[in-house]
């Protein structure tokens, strides 16, 4: 669990425009935070998908 979110963490909003040594700070705080919490934890989440279908080429 640790390890996937701390992977996941520099995709997210924000953190993809973090400089690497931020980032690296970041993580490691993050992943002080998970152990403090016995290395895992549960998240809710959910995914939106917005589709759309171009119907004609415009003028």
């Amino acid at each position: 669990m640790r390890a996937g979110a701390l992977d996941q963490m520099p995709t997210l909003g924000a953190f993809t425009r973090l400089p690497p040594d931020a980032m690296a700070e970041v993580l490691d705080g993050a992943g002080t935070a998970i152990d403090a919490m016995g290395g895992g934890f549960a998240m809710n989440y959910a995914t939106v998908s917005i589709s759309a279908v171009r119907t004609g080429t415009g003028a």
